[in-house]
């Protein structure tokens, strides 16, 4: 009723004009509010990043720096030992995990790893913007690709027994159900130090998979693991810049990171991470990137280093 006690009819067309200039009033608010708040997620995730360049710069020169407390710590159980593993979580977000893993690696595998490489090694490469890989001041170090011989698993072949090991912790820290076939060969990845003078061995910051929050690609990567063989006097440490987490290492334990959640968006940047210099002594580790997509018929080497798969390009 009005103020005079009238009754004013209200008709149906005018009640949905009402209801939608309400509507477009509340939809204009909400979209500026949400605007303004991805503002201010990028001036923070800015800041993120800028202080982690710092904060490499700083904890790679500093020579006497510690490893990073862990956030929690837990145990995983090697099936194929019997051996129940240590586990330190120094990062556990649903796109990004950090943890160290000691005593992963054995010395048996190790020197089977160094032996299988030592004829095969050759300068590190990183990859280009054309889907090609190059040689590159950002990364200084020996490699070399080592196929797992899987025929030889039963019979306990060390670098076969070290690979399922890799596997079977990659699936328990994603809860993911990844298999060996189509996979990358294992890696063995050495840096010689040449003192603080001469241009050192090392890799500078980058992610070994899509880092941008973007939807995973098919037949990318989505983990590694890093394992320490031979380590340094002074040097070699993996760093984290924008997680700050530093990792010195040991020889035995490994350094397993992945980079994508349950829903297949990947990592924000916490994953970036470096070989800090080598300065003195040497350090050799075994590399293994896992991939999510990849199969018997669908190896890794169907993707160019952009995530486009060959048979897509055509002519």
């Amino acid at each position: 009723k009005s103020l005079t006690g009238k009754t004013k009819n209200i008709t149906t067309k005018t009640a949905m004009q009402v209801i939608e200039s309400l509507v477009e009033c509340a939809e204009g608010k909400v979209a500026k509010e949400i605007d303004v708040a991805n503002e201010e997620v990028l001036f923070q995730e800015r800041i993120r990043t800028t202080m982690g360049d710092h904060w490499e710069n700083y904890t790679c020169a500093d020579k006497n720096m510690t490893m990073t407390e862990p956030k929690d710590q837990t145990v995983f159980f090697d099936r194929k030992s019997g051996k129940r593993l240590s586990v330190d979580v120094m990062l556990d977000r649903p796109a990004s995990k950090i943890h160290v893993i000691r005593n992963f690696i054995t010395k048996a595998e190790c020197d089977a790893m160094e032996k299988a490489a030592q004829p095969r090694l050759h300068a590190a490469t990183v990859a280009d913007d054309k889907g090609g890989s190059r040689l590159s001041d950002n990364r200084k170090a020996k490699q070399a690709g080592i196929s797992v011989p899987w025929g030889e698993e039963a019979q306990g072949h060390p670098i076969a027994v070290l690979s399922r090991r890799v596997y079977d912790y990659t699936n328990f820290a994603t809860g993911q159900n990844i298999e060996h076939h189509g996979q990358e060969d294992l890696m063995s990845i050495q840096y010689v130090g040449r003192g603080d003078v001469e241009a050192p061995d090392r890799y500078m910051p980058h992610c070994d998979g899509d880092c941008k929050g973007q939807p995973h690609r098919d037949g990318g990567r989505f983990a590694t693991m890093v394992m320490y063989c031979v380590v340094p006097e002074i040097g070699g440490a993996t760093n984290f810049k924008n997680s700050a987490v530093h990792v010195k290492p040991e020889i035995g334990t490994a350094t397993f990171f992945s980079y994508m959640d349950n829903d297949g968006k990947t990592d924000k940047g916490f994953t970036e991470h470096s070989g800090c210099p080598v300065i003195k002594g040497e350090k050799k580790i075994v590399t293994q990137w896992v991939r999510k997509g990849v199969d018997k018929d669908n190896r890794w080497d169907s993707w160019n280093t952009l995530g486009i798969k060959y048979d897509a390009m055509g002519d």
